[in-house]
């Protein structure tokens, strides 16, 4: 333990990672970045003339009159392949051409972003993958630990999800095919918190990707990156 916590002049210290820290102790470190890793999909650009919560009403008709035919009906297609994937549900609105959808349970937990006009929110849905090795360990100073872990990561099956194929195409184009290998790659410190600070469940000094905000004096984040791109 650092002797910062140990005399109680710091609330949290990240530690610099052992030249002798086990591969094994890494990978597991890895293993939950993966399982928490989502693929994102951005909406279309869309026409919304209301937005409550969790239901918005999408004006088609005045899409296509001023974007264009070819604007609104992709647009159409898009939102209905999020229906078909449990993450809307959708119902005719008053006027032609115009659709009232509301989130799923589904789609509210895997949102991110704003519902209203002029905004591309995104769903982001567990990517699935787990690790497969270790390809590399390098020490220095890096944004978000000393210690820079390459890997290799796959995906056994298509996510839960997805289970459309016009979904399963869009994911071929992004990401790697389902059982062929991928490279991340990862920077991780040790993680030491005061007793007092210690967050609910989290094994003191265990190895973190730390992405530390010095303004706001606390962790903002990781600096996982699976090499692979967001999903129009």
């Amino acid at each position: 333990m650092p002797r910062e916590i140990r005399l109680g002049a710091a609330d949290m210290v990240i530690q610099r990672v052992e030249a002798d820290v086990s591969r094994e102790e890494v990978a597991a470190a890895i293993a939950p970045l993966l399982s928490n890793a989502t693929i994102c999909m951005r909406w279309p650009a869309l026409w919304i003339a209301q937005a409550r919560r969790n239901v918005f009403l999408v004006r088609y008709d005045l899409m296509a009159r001023d974007w264009g035919e070819a604007s609104a009906a992709n647009a159409e297609a898009r939102m209905e392949e999020f229906v078909q994937l449990g993450f809307l549900t959708e119902r005719p609105g008053q006027a032609e051409r115009t659709v009232e959808y509301s989130l799923t349970e589904a789609g509210a937990q895997y949102l991110s972003g704003v519902i209203e006009p002029g905004r591309r929110p995104r769903f982001c849905a567990p990517a699935e993958r787990r690790l497969v090795e270790i390809t590399d360990m390098e020490w220095g100073e890096y944004p978000c630990g000393t210690l820079r872990v390459r890997f290799s990561h796959v995906s056994d099956t298509w996510p839960s999800w997805a289970r459309t194929e016009a979904t399963r195409e869009r994911l071929a184009g992004s990401w790697p095919a389902v059982g062929a290998p991928a490279q991340g790659s990862v920077s991780l410190g040790r993680i030491w918190y005061a007793r007092a600070s210690l967050p609910v469940g989290f094994q003191n000094g265990a190895l973190m990707s730390a992405c530390y905000d010095s303004s706001r004096r606390q962790i903002v984040g990781d600096d996982l990156n699976l090499t692979v791109q967001e999903i129009e």
